[in-house]
């Protein structure tokens, strides 16, 4: 046991345990702070695009649904229509790319992949309950041309 008593020396940090517990007080607080700040990786609009594209691959049509607002799903109508088109579809592959927050929300460029067919998308993203969702896609570019000018 350490009972170094010289005048004028300190008892090492591991003997003071208020200096310990400051610290890892101080530690949690930042992490606290950043998930109330920025939120999760998974709690992003870019998250929330890749996890719609992927469901939609893998014809989890009510988790695809579940990250659309009313005026897509209206499009859909009933998660089984948003399935029969998701087994219609071609798509390979997506690609999530940039982000960037709009009044509104965050739009979200996506590279959608189908054997014949590239398409840039932007994704209009808004949170409803604390959670990014889509509320529309428009087409930006594709390899046939379409899109807007």
């Amino acid at each position: 046991m350490d009972t170094d008593t010289t005048p004028g020396t300190r008892p090492s940090p591991a003997r003071r345990p208020g200096v310990l517990v400051g610290a890892a007080v101080a530690v949690a607080a930042v992490v606290g702070a950043q998930f109330w700040l920025f939120g999760t990786a998974d709690d992003t609009p870019a998250a929330a695009v890749d996890g719609y594209f992927k469901a939609a691959i893998d014809e989890d049509c009510p988790a695809a649904f579940d990250l659309l607002t009313d005026p897509v799903r209206g499009s859909y109508g009933t998660v089984e229509r948003l399935c029969e088109r998701a087994r219609a579809d071609t798509m390979v592959s997506f690609q999530v790319g940039d982000t960037v927050t709009t009044p509104e929300g965050a739009k979200v460029t996506v590279t959608l992949v189908r054997p014949n067919l590239t398409l840039v998308d932007a994704v209009t993203m808004v949170q409803v309950d604390g959670k990014w969702k889509i509320a529309s896609f428009e087409v930006l570019s594709s390899d046939r041309g379409h899109g807007r000018p």
